[in-house]
């Protein structure tokens, strides 16, 4: 099964194991009156005998918050500055080693983790839900953990095609947030990839968008110039009301009881990206509001303007939307909701985004009782999961992965109904890709680790007459956690991310077979292609709190 499998906490807060770290008020941090007590003669002699000390207390805690601050914007190493500045004034300051401890964790300085940490544990800050990860950043230390992959810039590789002759894949240029100082002038340290999801391209390869999940934040670069132009925040509070309208339509999933006051203010977590049919505007969902730490309330998603690349409006959505997909006519836009096997869809007809209205919701099987659940992993506790979708080439017919359960499920979007699954292919079903004439689809198989082709046809078909069974074309083993693949412009190749064995694979589209595959930033999730098949975009998200952080660029060259 999939999961965001970065997780690191907020800064400030104490980290729970969840889908990622969550906001959780650190225990140990709260006064004690009795100890405020016993502590109070001695409190009145430090003020009589030393004044000063108070003032230097007070200026550690000044930087002590301000490094919390540096530290929610991923400005790591001032965040470090801003900690170690709080120590030189306090060395006992518990919770400045706590926290640089973290930000160090950031960066993979395992030393400097668990000094730090041992020493906040003997000033008392150390949480004790913290424990297991000073013991695992002692494990990092001892070299007792896999070794992470960084490849360095110019790591090629080939194969021969019989279609294209000579393929090759070269890394060009990194974009990352572990080495604030590489030596390699094309390796950029981006303090804005902080788990960084998927990527997306404008058509006429002008820009490239990055969803950092961990970082609230999509990044966009200039893919020809190889540079950062823009960044798109995440975050919302009562300055952008006007961003919410109420006139939705039939929300599909209404907040309980239980939520915010103010459900429109958070921070969200971006995951994939849709472009509309005429590229105005780009869909991003969120994997959960902050405040939702269960992901059991409704999410959200943003449209933005891809002229000025800003946010003009935010729409609910249902649990977990992990992936959307527009279709070619441009009437829907589909939402696939990971948290409760149902599929949204939003009527985007008009072109105007104050138009967009909720339309129906369609559930493949049955709605999954969000009151009823295991809420502790929300990555696992899906039902089936559902992940990648394409919509077939008339618009007729959404197709999506159930990643729990498996098979393809069918869903007619003209009668907006749930046809039937089918299955015959390998576990755990994840990412679908259509061929450019819409005859064949291409899908990856996480667990099993295997990319498989269908005809597109053929899938439909046997969902109408309710065949369990239809057998792939072909299909090739990639290795284990093959997740997001990407087809080249021209239909020739196959591209996937391997994501347990850190590395791409090259297939040839025709036949399937493997063409070549090489070393890439520990743990890829996402890649695409850009529109003129030159070069591919992988990003790694992390996994088990460690590697990830990082976008990798490769050229691709063909020679007959």
């Amino acid at each position: 099964m999939e999961g965001n499998d970065t997780k690191y906490k907020q800064p400030g807060q104490q980290p729970i194991e969840l889908i990622q770290f969550q906001p959780s008020g650190n225990t140990n941090m709260r006064p004690n009156p009795r100890y405020f007590l016993r502590a109070l003669p001695l409190l009145v002699l430090l003020v009589t005998i030393a004044p000063g000390a108070h003032a230097a207390v007070s200026d550690a805690d000044t930087a002590y918050q301000r490094g919390l601050a540096l530290q929610k914007e991923q400005r790591t190493e001032e965040a470090i500055q801003a900690y170690q500045k709080a120590i030189s004034l306090d060395p006992e300051h518990g919770n400045a080693h706590y926290e640089l401890g973290w930000s160090y964790w950031v960066l993979g300085d395992w030393q400097q983790v668990v000094e730090h940490w041992q020493t906040a544990r003997k000033l008392g800050s150390l949480p004790a839900s913290a424990s297991q990860y000073l013991a695992e950043a002692r494990r990092n230390l001892e070299g007792q953990e896999e070794p992470l992959v960084q490849p360095p810039i110019g790591t090629s590789a080939s194969g021969w095609s019989d279609t294209q002759g000579k393929v090759s894949l070269e890394l060009i240029a990194r974009f990352q947030h572990y080495n604030p100082r590489p030596i390699d002038a094309n390796d950029h340290f981006d303090r804005f990839i902080f788990s960084p999801k998927s990527v997306r391209f404008l058509s006429d390869g002008s820009k490239a968008y990055v969803n950092a999940l961990e970082g609230f934040a999509t990044v966009v670069y200039d893919p020809q110039r190889l540079k950062r132009t823009n960044v798109i925040i995440h975050r919302f509070n009562q300055k952008n009301a006007q961003l919410f309208l109420e006139n939705e339509g039939s929300p599909w999933l209404p907040f309980p009881p239980e939520a915010p006051e103010k459900p429109n203010e958070f921070d969200g977590k971006p995951v994939e990206s849709a472009l509309s049919t005429d590229e105005k505007y780009l869909w991003i969902p969120y994997y959960r509001r902050s405040y939702d730490a269960f992901s059991v309330m409704p999410s959200a998603m943003a449209v933005v303007d891809t002229h000025s690349d800003k946010i003009i409006r935010v729409m609910s959505t249902g649990p977990i939307p992990k992936y959307v997909e527009s279709s070619p006519d441009g009437k829907w836009l589909a939402v696939v909701h990971w948290g409760d096997n149902t599929v949204g869809l939003i009527d985007v007809s008009s072109g105007s985004p104050q138009s967009f209205r909720h339309a129906a919701l369609v559930t493949v099987g049955k709605r999954i009782n969000l009151d009823r659940i295991e809420k502790t992993d929300r990555d696992h506790g899906c039902g089936f999961c559902l992940r990648g979708a394409v919509f077939s080439n008339d618009s007729r017919y959404l197709l999506v992965a159930r990643m729990g359960g498996g098979g393809i499920a069918v869903i007619d979007t003209q009668h907006q109904r749930y046809i039937g699954t089918v299955r015959g292919m390998r576990q755990t079903p994840r990412h679908l890709v259509l061929s450019s004439d819409g005859e064949t689809l291409f899908l990856s198989s996480s667990f099993e680790g295997y990319v498989s082709a269908y005809r597109t046809r053929d899938l439909i078909a046997a969902a109408q007459r309710n065949q369990k069974i239809l057998r792939p074309l072909r299909e090739e083993y990639t290795g284990l956690a093959t997740r997001t693949i990407a087809i080249s412009p021209d239909d020739r190749l196959i591209f996937a991310a391997v994501n347990k064995e850190s590395k791409i694979v090259v297939l040839e589209a025709k036949t399937l077979k493997k063409l070549l595959e090489l070393p890439a930033n520990s743990y890829p999730v996402g890649m695409a292609v850009s529109p003129d098949g030159h070069q591919l975009w992988v990003t790694a998200q992390g996994r088990k709190r460690r590697g990830g952080n990082s976008v990798t660029v490769y050229r691709i060259a063909t020679e007959s």
